[in-house]
């Protein structure tokens, strides 16, 4: 979990997305459609404690995002990783109301560490280890 650089914005608008935000089962679906592109991805949820990962491969992910989205947290963007040629590529993505805000991007991109180290915990657990293939 990390704090550093949780988008912060000014005046009555506080937390609000660029557009209303979907609902969590859409966010799920948007998820596991982007599952099949990376070893890992996960959407990445900020609140003011720091951000958790809600993984693709959990065994629930809506009743994970449901929880954390109850104690207050914003769904952000997704997050992942993908191994292959000896390499480890990161991406990160706002969803769409967050697209239009720059520091959401930036705030993305401050979480490779943390989800490259808990990719490193998912891929030990993974049957088809791509570690080894």
């Amino acid at each position: 979990m990390t704090t550093s650089g949780i988008p912060e914005e000014t005046g009555s608008t506080a937390r609000r997305p660029a557009r209303s935000p979907r609902s969590t089962p859409e966010l799920i679906v948007e998820l596991q459609a982007h599952a099949t592109e990376f070893t890992l991805v996960a959407i990445a949820v900020a609140n003011r404690d720091g951000t958790q990962f809600v993984f693709a491969i959990d065994d629930d992910p809506l009743c994970s995002l449901n929880a954390l989205v109850g104690a207050g947290g914003h769904p952000i963007g997704l997050v992942g990783a993908r191994i292959g040629n000896g390499a480890v590529e990161y991406h990160a993505r706002p969803f769409v109301e967050y697209q239009n805000r720059p520091d959401a991007l930036a705030y993305l991109q401050t979480l490779r560490v943390p989800f490259l180290t808990l990719l490193r915990t998912h891929v030990d657990r993974m049957p088809d280890n791509p570690r080894w293939n």
